[in-house]
Parts: C-alpha cells; sequence; structure tokens
C-alpha cells in the first residue's frame, strides 16, 4: 500500500474498499495539523476580507446611502441569505459523489470572491451613479457572491468533515473566527481611515476592492488542503430519486425536523441586526467613522470569545452554544432599548457579534452531525434550505415593522421569537453528537 501526499492520491490497494478508507485514515492523520492550519487561515482571511464591509455597519450604512426604504435596506442581507441557503440542495448530490471535494471547491469558490472586486470598479468608474442603479449593482454582485458560496458549500463541508476530525472543528472554527476577528480589527481600523480622508462614494469604493483582494487570499490558500481520494459510500441515485426522498428523510429523523423548527425560531429573532446601525446613525447621529469603531468593537468581541466558544462547543456540543449564541442576541436586543447614550453601543455590537460568531460555529458544525456521514451533504444543504425562509424573512419583516411600527416595536418582536426559540431547542431537541460519534468509531467510515 503507498499513499501519496504530493498529488492527494491513494494508490495500491488490493484489499478494495476497506483498504481503501484505512489508506485514507492514514493519509488523513498523517496531514491533520497541516489541513487544520490551513483550514483556520482560510477562514480567517474569508473573515478579514468581511470586516471592510462588515455587514451590521458599513454595508448597512452604504445600503442607506443609496435608498430612504427600511425594507429595501433589508433586502440586502435578505437577498444575501438566500442565494447562499436555496441553492444548496441543488448541488448536494453531487458533493455526495465526489471522491475528492477540493477541486469542485476551489473553482466554484472564485466566483464567490470577485463580485465584491466589481462593486468596488462599478463605483470608481460611475461615482455619480444614480442610487437606484448602484443598488442594483451592489444587490446583484452580493447575490452572485453569496449564491456561488451557497452552491458550493455542501462540497466545502464534505471536505471539511473529512480531513478535521468531529471534536476538533469547534476549535477549527473557534480560530479562524478569533484570527479573522483580530485581522478584522486591522481592516476596520483601515476602513475608519478610509471614512476619514476620503468622501462618498469613493470610500466604500476603496474597501470593497480591500475585501476583494483579502478573498482572493482566502481562496489561493484554500487550494492548499491535502484530501484524500476516496470513493463515496452513498448510494447513486437519480435526480428524481434523490428528490423524492427528501420529504421521507425529515419524516424519519423527527430530531432532525425539531431542531430545524427550533433553529427557524432564532433565526427570526435576528431580525434586528440589520438596522443596529442604522438605528443608531438616526437615534445618536453616529459618523461613518463611528461606524467603524463599532465594527472594531464587535470583531474585539470575537476574537477574545470565539476560542472559547469553539471549545466549548467540543466538549459540551453545537446544540448548547446554539443556544448560547441566541442568550448573547437577547441581551443584546435588550440593550438597544434601554440605552440612551452612543458609548453602550459597543456593548451592544460585541455581544451581537458573539452571538453571530456562537450561530456561525454551532451552525455549521451541528448539521455534520446528523445522520450517517455519508449522507452529510444533504443533512447540510436541507438545512440550510430549511433555514433560508425565516432568514429571508426576518430582515424583510423587521424593516417592515421599522417603517410601520418603528424601532423599539421590531426589537420587541426580535426578542420573543428568539426566547421562544431557546426554550424550543431546549426542550424539544436532543444533541446529535453521540448519534455522530457513533457513527464516526463504525469501522467502515473513515475518520
Amino acid at each position: 500500500m503507498t499513499v501519496t501526499v504530493r498529488d492527494e492520491t491513494i494508490a495500491g490497494l488490493p484489499g478494495g474498499q476497506d483498504q481503501e478508507q484505512e489508506a485514507a485514515r492514514a493519509y488523513i492523520r498523517a496531514n491533520q495539523r497541516w489541513n487544520f492550519g490551513v483550514n483556520v487561515l482560510v477562514s480567517g482571511f474569508w473573515q478579514f476580507a468581511m470586516s471592510f464591509i462588515f455587514g451590521a455597519t458599513v454595508l448597512a450604512l452604504y445600503s442607506s446611502y443609496l435608498t430612504d426604504s427600511a425594507v429595501l435596506i433589508g433586502l440586502i442581507p435578505a437577498m444575501q441569505s438566500a442565494m447562499f441557503f436555496f441553492p444548496q440542495l441543488l448541488l448536494a448530490r453531487k458533493a455526495q459523489t465526489l471522491a475528492r471535494a477540493k477541486p469542485f471547491v476551489v473553482r466554484l469558490s472564485l466566483f464567490e470572491r470577485l463580485p465584491y472586486g466589481v462593486i468596488a470598479l462599478s463605483i470608481f468608474l460611475w461615482p455619480d451613479a444614480p442610487r437606484g442603479l448602484a443598488y442594483a449593482i451592489l444587490a446583484l454582485s452580493l447575490m452572485m457572491a453569496t449564491g456561488s458560496g451557497g452552491l458550493l458549500n455542501p462540497a466545502w463541508k464534505a471536505m471539511i468533515a473529512k480531513v478535521v476530525p468531529l471534536r476538533r472543528r469547534g476549535l477549527l472554527f473557534g480560530m479562524s473566527n478569533a484570527l479573522g476577528g483580530l485581522m478584522g480589527m486591522g481592516g476596520a481600523a483601515i476602513s475608519r481611515q478610509v471614512f476619514l480622508r476620503y468622501d462618498y462614494p469613493y470610500s466604500f469604493a476603496i474597501i470593497f476592492m480591500f475585501c476583494c483582494i483579502a478573498q482572493l487570499i482566502s481562496w489561493g490558500l484554500m487550494s492548499l488542503n491535502r484530501e484524500p481520494t476516496l470513493q463515496p459510500r452513498a448510494p447513486a441515485l437519480s435526480n428524481h430519486e434523490y428528490w423524492r426522498r427528501l420529504p421521507q428523510l425529515l419524516r424519519q429523523d423527527r430530531n432532525f425536523w425539531r431542531f430545524l423548527v427550533g433553529r427557524n425560531l432564532m433565526l427570526l429573532g435576528t431580525m434586528g441586526m440589520t438596522f443596529y446601525i442604522v438605528y443608531a446613525r438616526f437615534a445618536f447621529n453616529i459618523s461613518d467613522a463611528y461606524a467603524a469603531n463599532l465594527t472594531m468593537a464587535a470583531l474585539l468581541g470575537q476574537t477574545v470569545s470565539t476560542p472559547l466558544l469553539g471549545v466549548f462547543a467540543d466538549r459540551q456540543g453545537n446544540k448548547l452554544l446554539a443556544e448560547l449564541g441566541s442568550l448573547f442576541l437577547v441581551i443584546a436586543l435588550g440593550l438597544v432599548l434601554v440605552v440612551r447614550h452612543e458609548f453602550w453601543l459597543y456593548l451592544v455590537f460585541m455581544l451581537a457579534n458573539m452571538s453571530m460568531a456562537a450561530g456561525m460555529i454551532s451552525g455549521i458544525n451541528i448539521t455534520m452531525e446528523f445522520g450517517p456521514p455519508e449522507e452529510m451533504p444533504t443533512y447540510s444543504a436541507l438545512a440550510s434550505t430549511v433555514n433560508a425562509v425565516p432568514i429571508l424573512m426576518a430582515p424583510l419583516v423587521g424593516g417592515w415593522l421599522v417603517d410601520l411600527f418603528g424601532y423599539q416595536l421590531m426589537f420587541v418582536v426580535a426578542v420573543a421569537f428568539t426566547l421562544v426559540g431557546i426554550l424550543y431547542m431546549h426542550l424539544l431537541v436532543h444533541d446529535p453528537r453521540a448519534d455522530a460519534e457513533r457513527y464516526a468509531a463504525a469501522p467502515q467510515q473513515p475518520q
């Protein structure tokens, strides 16, 4: 038996599939530290890139220059989420048939990163474009970026699940979020200087270009993953059989279905996050530079908390981390309702970003723990598609409530949804960690 590390293939397997799996396990163990470090850097640079256009501050602020409608401001993150989550089932079946996911992920992820440069170039080339046209360019570019990310997500998760052990994934995303947050504070500081030195819209063009450059660095690092070739065990199904089977999967796995319900309730509670910075702009008359300061505060909270959150997830389970993250959001929303000075916004944004980080770590990892490993892309994509509905609705409903009743009532409704989701998840959903470890320990499955 030989394992060729350079081209990431396994050869000389006269014993058939069992020996192929054993060779894959050995290859993964030999490269575990390498893959762990590479993926920390990949996600870290992705977080760094997004810190330049931090959604709760810079992106929402740019949107507010292009439209006066709270619904249209909320539509930007809603469209991003919809384009990321809805398409995942389209390529989940393909992801389950890939002997190596990395080539597919690397090719498609380029289209996830380039649209940020398109936004920057459009501003540089036509700074006086009509607000409606600039809004359309922003929306369409972000939809292309997040749509590409959604299509590749099942295959990316299949690669991560193959090369990173179960009880190291929380630490992986915790450390990558901490690294991204640390670098992101530098990115936010750069954004602040850009806002101070350059006027609208060139300031936003510059930071979108910085975002694109950092995204391309992340893309290059992704290609350094060492993933073995391993023929999947999932049965080959036709498109018709695959799609017909999905409702049956939901009916049979009741715990997975209950998880989706609880997760949906929690996601509806995030409706307020899009409007924190817009509310602060009108309630406290904060400047664009102050918005960059809030980004740095949010990323500071992320940097300090995410390694601890990742370790917590590895030891206590991702279900409990999801509940804890939603509690952070409840506290942030409560503060928004009562604070009367802009200084407290720092704590609000720190808690909100800690909640987002906990949700990201738990959300990525827990969907890899339901069902057998060979069906992980389907479980993950199905969860994303079902969760896309409240993710799409939340900012739109939030914007509608703001337009009709004001910010205060919208924040109260968000608190209510979040609390109900926490209780539902805590009382009715069984942590899938034990089932995942049982599957991983089975001799016929590669780690």
